[in-house]
C-alpha cells in the first residue's frame, strides 16, 4: 500500500458494516433479545460470549459485534450498543428442539436486563395463516397486520407471552434471503428503539411532581424578590438552593431523556423506511407505534424544555438580585469614599493648625537658646560661672543632638530599604 491511512479509516468502514443482518430463509424461526447492560456487567458479558458459547463452525468476533454460523444453518448475531446489546438466533424450521434449547438457553442466561424479546416465525406464504397464528400464539383480539417493504406482511399482538417473548409472524415475500433479512432487521430495530425510547417516560413520571414543586417555589421566590420583602442575601441563598435542586433533577434525567429523543428519532426513521401499507379491518404498524410512542416522546421533550426554561428563569432572578446587591454595594462604597474624603480634609486642617503651633514653639525654643548664649557672653570674663557654662555648652549640645538624630534617621531609612528589598525578593 503506497499511501498513509487515516487512523480512523478502518474504524469508519467497520462501523458502516456493523449492523448487517444474516440472510433469512423463507421458512425459519428467529429469536431476538435486547438487553440493557450496565458498565460493570460488560466484563461478564464478554466472558459469557467467549467462554460459554455453544458450538459454531464459523465464529467472528470484534469489539462491538460478532457472529457465528453452523453447517446446519443456525446463525447467531451479537451487537453492542452504547447501553444495550442485541442478540439474535436464526434457526431453520426443521432444527431439532433439543438443539434449539441449547442455543436459546445460552441466549436467555446472558447478563443484563431484557428490554425486548421477540420470537419471529417466517412463513413462505399466508395460505395457512389461521393455523400459523394459532401455532405461534398470536391473539387476534388486538392484532396488528399490515404490508411492508417488498410485499412482506406481518402479524403481531405486541404482547408478552408466557415464555417472556413477544410474537411476530412474517410472510417471506418474493425477495432474496439477504433482502428479507434487511427488512426484518428494520422491523426489529423499530420495535427495539421504540422500547428503548419509552424508558424515558417513567423517568418523567417520577421526576414530574418534583419539577412541579420546584416551579412553584421559584414563582413564590420571584414574587418575594419583586416586593423586596426580605434581605437580598437571604433571597440569594434560597435561589441557590432552588438551583441546586434543579441540577439534581437534570443530572438524574439528562442521559435518559437525551437517549429517549435519539431512540424516538431512529424509530421514526425505521417506520418511514418500512413503507407501511394498512390492511383492511386491522390496526397498522404505524397506528400502533404512533399511538403511544409519539405522546411519550413529546412528553419527554416537553420535560426537557421545562428544565431549560426553569434554568433560564433562575438565571433571570439571580441577575436581578445581583444587580440590586451590586447597586447597594456601590452606594455603600460611595458613602464610604465621601466619609474618607471628609476625614482627609479634617486631617489636613489639623495638620495646618499643628504646623502653625509648631512654628510658635520653635520660635520660643530658639529665642531661649539665643538667650542662653547671650547670657553666657555677657557673663564673660568675670560673670557668673553657671551662665558662662550654659552659654558655652548650648551650641555643642545642639550640634550633638543634630548629629545623633541624623544618624538615627539614616539608620531607620537603611533598615526600611533592606526590608522592602526582601519583600520584593520574596
Amino acid at each position: 500500500m503506497g499511501f498513509t491511512e487515516h487512523p480512523l479509516r478502518r474504524w469508519a468502514v467497520d462501523e458502516m458494516r456493523l449492523r448487517r443482518f444474516a440472510p433469512v430463509s423463507s421458512h425459519c424461526d428467529i429469536f431476538q433479545v435486547v438487553r440493557l447492560i450496565d458498565p460493570e456487567e460488560r466484563s461478564d458479558e464478554d466472558r459469557w460470549l467467549i467462554n460459554k458459547k455453544p458450538d459454531f463452525d464459523d465464529w467472528t468476533l470484534a469489539a462491538r459485534h460478532g457472529s457465528g454460523h453452523t453447517h446446519s444453518g443456525i446463525y447467531f448475531l451479537w451487537e453492542r450498543h452504547t447501553e444495550a446489546s442485541t442478540l439474535t438466533l436464526i434457526f431453520p424450521i426443521d432444527t431439532p428442539e433439543a438443539v434449539r434449547m441449547q442455543y436459546i438457553g445460552w441466549l436467555e442466561q446472558w447478563p443484563g436486563g431484557v428490554v425486548r424479546a421477540t420470537h419471529i416465525l417466517v412463513i413462505p406464504d399466508a395460505s395457512n395463516i389461521d393455523r400459523d397464528l394459532d401455532r405461534i400464539g398470536i391473539s387476534t383480539l388486538e392484532m396488528v397486520c399490515c404490508d411492508i417493504n417488498a410485499g412482506l406482511r406481518i402479524w403481531s399482538d405486541f404482547s408478552i407471552h408466557s415464555d417472556g417473548y413477544g410474537r411476530l409472524l412474517v410472510t417471506a415475500g418474493n425477495v432474496e434471503e439477504g433482502e428479507r433479512g434487511r427488512i426484518i432487521q428494520r422491523v426489529q430495530e423499530l420495535g427495539n428503539y421504540r422500547n428503548l425510547a419509552l424508558l424515558g417516560f417513567p423517568t418523567v413520571q417520577e421526576y414530574g411532581p418534583q419539577l412541579d414543586r420546584l416551579e412553584q417555589k421559584l414563582s413564590e421566590h420571584a414574587k418575594r424578590v419583586a416586593v423586596a420583602s426580605q434581605d437580598d442575601e437571604v433571597l440569594l441563598d434560597e435561589l441557590a438552593a432552588i438551583s441546586s435542586e434543579l441540577e439534581v433533577i437534570r443530572s438524574a434525567t439528562g442521559f435518559r431523556l437525551s437517549a429517549t429523543a435519539a431512540y424516538a428519532e431512529v424509530a421514526a426513521d425505521r417506520l418511514a423506511a418500512l413503507n407501511v401499507q394498512p390492511v383492511a379491518n386491522y390496526q397498522s404498524l404505524t397506528d400502533f407505534t404512533e399511538r403511544r410512542l409519539v405522546p411519550a416522546s413529546r412528553t419527554c421533550s416537553v420535560f426537557r424544555q421545562r428544565l431549560s426554561h426553569i434554568a433560564e428563569r433562575i438565571s433571570g432572578v439571580m441577575h436581578t438580585l445581583d444587580v440590586r446587591i451590586d447597586s447597594r454595594i456601590k452606594a455603600q462604597n460611595l458613602s464610604l469614599m465621601q466619609s474618607m474624603e471628609r476625614s482627609t480634609q479634617l486631617q489636613f486642617r489639623l495638620q495646618t493648625l499643628v504646623e502653625g503651633l509648631s512654628v510658635i514653639a520653635a520660635a520660643y525654643y530658639l529665642v531661649g537658646l539665643i538667650a542662653y548664649i547671650a547670657k553666657g557672653a555677657a557673663a564673660y570674663p568675670a560673670g557668673a560661672k553657671y551662665e558662662m557654662f550654659v552659654g558655652l555648652v548650648t551650641l555643642p549640645v545642639v550640634l550633638i543632638i543634630y548629629v545623633f538624630v541624623r544618624h538615627l534617621r539614616h539608620k531607620v531609612l537603611k533598615e526600611n530599604g533592606e526590608g522592602n528589598s526582601r519583600i520584593a525578593d520574596e
